[in-house]
This record gives structure tokens, sequence and C-alpha cells, in this order.
């Protein structure tokens, strides 16, 4: 069935089910029941509906039209999967462009009914859209999932297999994490707290899963006490042996779909503790109903999980040196092995290589995704590499632009000997979790290529060698990653830098480095010693090329002084920017020295675990320029 067909017939199915509850517009979130950014099959919702596959969107069906709502990651990949769908994409943040809550206010009668899955909202979102729709005495129901009811064949809950994490990958053991806690719950004043988010939850406990793809979590619910803590998870995903040491540490394993007859009916006289942005309205109004009825009260503020997690300690970062040297070995080879296949496509295309054997065979086959394919054969070859932090974003020539681009069958470019590809990838170890970005050039470059791509390099020395005094936030330092771009009228439009886990979402907030407020305020906390946040500028020019470079950064102490305390970077990608696109004449002194001294340190610390031939290509590409 053709893609105007099949969304036609969805859309249609849920109209239908929308005028027999009474609903004219009906909203679907990108999130599951855990306000999670990559979800399950099961949450898969607006994807089921539009077609289209960004982690990040927002849909709204009315009975004659609908539309969706993304961010600029996303879209030149939203152009091209709604097409012939009939859903009109908003770009959010673009000028003059009306945001979801305005569409509804100008398309909803007086007194009309907005619908959406309560389990997956939160409560800020919640209260958001409210403020907004009531202007028009808009009414909201929380409590039917249309989309589900349509889904014939939707895909079952995830209940895989829990497992543990040992301590010397943690640094603080399960126990001693809980008692940190539960300090923090009385600071609060508070008796208990809810904690929905899965990374969270997963953190807290020392427990990894595959339950959501590229995250490796686990379902569940945490309910957290002054002598106890209560895990709602399906209970398959917790073995025997498991369910006896979490016991040992006074954590009690309940079934997941308990999760709201309990917080109804069990938290009477608590005041407990949750956060608004990660907390779903179902579960919220289950624990309010109770409150209403007993003492006790809410209490609400940022999981208290918040900034322990994304403030690592010195075995995880430790860990994650040691992750970035293994991924760091895995992409050289794989950057090594791509520019001698494209060397052969070269030469077959220049008449001067008659070889046709198996290898270079494969050579002239080589696509977006065929390339994606072999950098994780060589992440695989790797101790302690568990899978993916994400899908790898490969993208050629034009497709580069997309900066969430996401390759498909019907879009997969044959790669040839010229032009970049733009391979955004990164793994899950025992030791931690990898983000990286390369802009690989095939063949001879064009000098605006060159300048762009030292533009952006550019940017990324200057943020990884920012020095700033504490209490310095995000939204301060991302100036450094932009100011080269900035004083010739470019920019990029995402942020530059996000929170990395240890062995848990690619994405963790608070830490960010954006331009502008977002809608938690992340950007604007404070950086902290110990963070882990990515640094990736990046240009993109659609309908020709895309360039961005992104290394993982730790937040560290550098000095103390009468001024106060001065915090800086460590960069942990060890894989060297592509000397053949680099312009020195256009790097600052100092610029030049950090690019050579960064390239000494890979060389040192990476190339004693490569062959023969790729050592030799390494000491070649790392030397001074």
């Amino acid at each position: 069935m053709e893609k105007k067909s099949v969304a036609e017939c969805r859309l249609r199915n849920l109209r239908e089910r929308m005028r027999e509850e009474n609903i004219d517009a009906w909203l679907v979130l990108s999130s599951d029941y855990h306000e999670s950014e990559y979800v399950g099959d099961f949450f898969k919702c607006r994807e089921y509906l539009s077609g289209f596959t960004g982690s990040a969107g927002t849909m709204v069906v009315l009975q004659k039209e609908a539309g969706l709502w993304t961010d600029g990651r996303y879209f030149l990949q939203a152009e091209e999967q709604l097409e012939g769908s009939g859903i009109t994409l908003f770009r959010k943040g673009e000028e003059n462009e009306i945001s979801l809550e305005e569409f509804l206010i100008q398309k909803m009668p007086e007194g009309a009914c907005l619908g959406v899955d309560g389990r997956t909202i939160s409560v800020s979102g919640y209260r958001k859209l409210k403020k907004k729709l009531d202007q028009k005495n808009i009414q909201i129901r929380l409590d039917c999932d249309l989309v589900g009811d349509i889904w014939a064949d939707r895909p079952s809950i995830s209940h895989n297999a829990a497992w543990e994490l040992e301590i010397c990958h943690t640094g603080k053991t399960r126990a001693e994490k809980l008692t940190m806690l539960r300090k923090k719950l009385d600071e609060e004043a508070a008796d208990s707290s809810v904690i929905s988010s899965l990374d969270d939850i997963a953190w807290t406990l020392n427990i990894r899963g595959s339950d959501v793809a590229y995250t490796p979590v686990v379902l569940g619910f945490l309910y957290i006490e002054k002598t106890h803590a209560i895990w709602f998870v399906h209970q398959e995903a917790v073995n025997e042996s498991l369910a006896q040491r979490l016991g040992a540490d006074g954590v009690i394993i309940r079934d997941y779909n308990e999760t709201e007859h309990f917080l109804a009916k069990e938290s009477q006289g608590h005041n407990v503790y949750l956060d608004p942005d990660k907390t779903n309205m179902m579960i919220y109004q289950e624990v309010q109903k109770r409150k209403k009825a007993c003492q006790g009260k809410i209490v609400e503020g940022k999981n208290v999980t918040l900034l322990p997690k994304a403030i690592k300690n010195r075995t995880e970062i430790e860990n994650m040196q040691e992750a970035h040297r293994k991924d760091a070995v895995a992409c050289i080879k794989f950057i090594y092995w791509l520019k001698t296949a494209v060397g052969k496509m070269h030469a077959e295309k220049q008449g001067k290589n008659k070889d046709d054997g198996r290898e270079y065979q494969h050579a002239k086959l080589l696509t977006e995704l065929s390339v994606a394919e072999k950098l994780e054969e060589y992440r695989k070859e790797q101790k302690h590499y568990l899978g993916p932090s994400f899908r790898t974003i490969a993208g050629y020539a034009h497709h580069g632009a997309i900066i969430h681009y996401g390759a498909t069958r019907d879009s997969n470019l044959s790669l040839k000997p010229e032009d970049f590809i733009l391979i955004d990838s990164g793994g899950h170890y025992l030791e931690g979790t990898t983000d990286i970005t390369r802009t690989i050039a095939l063949g001879p470059l064009t000098q605006e290529q060159k300048h762009h791509y030292t533009l952006v390099l550019k940017g990324n020395i200057n943020l990884a060698a920012a020095k700033f005094r504490y209490g310095s936030a995000g939204i301060s330092l991302d100036s450094f990653a932009r100011k080269a771009l900035w004083e010739e009228g470019l920019d990029y439009n995402h942020g530059t830098g996000h929170g990395v886990g240890y062995l848990l979402s690619v994405h963790e907030p608070p830490n960010s480095f954006r331009n502008a407020v977002g809608d938690h305020g992340y950007e604007c906390m404070r950086m902290e010693p110990g963070m882990i946040t990515s640094n990736e500028p990046g240009i993109y020019l659609p309908g020709k090329y895309g360039i961005r470079l992104e290394n993982l950064i730790v937040c560290k102490e550098l000095e103390k002084n009468t001024y106060g305390r001065f915090l800086g970077f460590e960069t942990l990608t060890l894989v060297p920017f592509e000397r053949d696109a680099i312009v020195a004449e256009e790097l600052e002194t100092w610029e030049r020295k950090w690019l050579n001294l960064y390239h000494a340190r890979i060389f040192q610390e990476v190339g004693k675990y490569l062959n023969s031939e790729e050592y030799v290509w390494l000491r070649e590409i790392t030397k001074e320029i």
C-alpha cells in the first residue's frame, strides 16, 4: 500500500473513533509512559499514523486536517517522510511558524474536546497546554488511547530480562545511592518519591536492560520510601537471583501494572516528591486523588537523581575514558577501511586499477547503509561492546545536510570517490557510552567545503579549550562553538551539546550547550565537574552537503584563585579530524597547537591497537599541520 493510502486509511479509522468518543482533536506525542526520548515499538503511535520516524515530534489530528510539529534536526527528514500523507509539517522555532497551541486555539471551537493518552503526556506538558486552551474553554480528555484502539497489529510491550551492573562500573552501590537520595528527599520535606524516568531508575538500582532500542533500560516505576523502595516492573524481567539481591537492599518487586493502584491506595499520609517534567498525568492524578482524601501533599521539583546521575564519579569517568579508547580503535579502523575502499573506487574511475577481487567488488558497492553496517562490525570486535547508542546517521553528499538523517532502502545513496560523508554514531560498552561525529572526505574537496569544515573545526576547538568560572551555564558557553560561524553570518539549527549517560541515554539532561532557553531550562543550569557533554557544531547546506564534528568532553576543575573556581574540559573522544579538509592558514596559532596536541595524543593512545598498515596511516594523518 502506498504511503498516501496507508496514512489516509489510518487517519480515517482514528477520526471515526474520535467521532464515537465526541473528541474534536487527538494529540499524539512521541513519548512512552515514562517521558522517554527513544521508545519501544509499542509506543510508536505517531510513527504508526504519520510514517515520520524521528525521535521528536508531536501530531494533532482533526476531522479535516492534521499537522506535525518537529524541530530543526528533522525538518528535511520530515518533509520527505510526510510527503503524500496529507499531514502538514510545522517547523518549531521558525520565524512566523504557528505553534501547536496556537493551531489548536485557531482550529477548535469554543468548548471543544481535545483527547490525548494521559499516560504519554507529562504534568508540565499538560499544564502548559491547558493554560492555553482554557482561553476557549477547551476540555482535555486523558482517559483513552484511540490509536491503540485502531492499531490491530500493535507490538506488545517489551519485558526483556534485567541485569545488574557491577560496582567496578558504577563506583557506588545501590544501597549507597538510595541512602543519598533519601537524604535529598529529607531536604525537600518529602517522605517518598515517585520516579518514572527509566534512566533514573536504572542508575539508582544499578540495573540495565533492553526494553528500549539504543537505551539499555527496563520499563518500570520506582517508589522510594524511608525504609524501602518498590520497583514496579514486569516480573518476568527479574530473575529470582536478582530479586533476592534487590531485596537485600530493601527493594521490593511489584508488577508493572500495579503502579497506579498502589499510588492511589498506599501513598496516604505521605508527602510525595515527583518531577512534573518526568511524571505522566495518569500517575499524577492517582497520587493527587489520595492526597485530597488523606493528609499529605505533592512536592514538585527536578528528580533527586538528576544531578547525581549527571555528575560522574571517578570510577565512571575512568571507565568512560576506556570506552572511548575502544571506540577510537573501531572508528579509526573503519575510517582507514573506508578511505582505502574509496581509493580503489577512485583508481578504477581513473583506469589505474583492474583488480576485480572480492574486496574490490565490495568497495564498488559502498552505500550509506553498508558503511554503517561496516562500522558496527568494527565496534563488535571490541571487548564488552553491547550495541549502538543510537541509530547511525550516515549521510553522503546532500544527505549530510539532513541533520538527523536515517538512510532507508529507498533513500540509500551509493558512495563515489568525491564529496563528504557525515557519520554520526555511538556505542554502549560496559565501560560507558560514546557518541561521535566525523565528516569524512571521500575525494577532492572544493575550497568552500574546506573553508566550512575549518569553521566548524574552529568551533569545536574553541569550546573544547574554553576556560570559565564556576557558575557558568551551557547557554553562556554555547557561543564558543558558534563564534567562527557567526562572524561569517552562518549558524546551525540545533544545540551544540547534550549530556551523555553512563551506559544509559545518549541524550541525558541536565547539562547541555544551547543558545536559547528550551522547555525545561536545562541549558541555564551551571556546569559541574564530572558532567560529560557532547561538543558538536555543524553547518548544513540543503542540497549540497553537511558538516558536523562531535567529541565528548568532561568538565573538570582547572584552578582556584582569588577570583573563584575555574573549570574547563578534557576531550574524551580520540579520533582524528579530516586532515584533507583543514585549511591550516585559517586556524589561529593556538588552535593549531591544540589540534596538533590532540592528534599526537590520539596516535600515542590508540596507535598501538592497530595493525601495521593502519598504524602507518594514523601516524601520517596525525602529523603536525
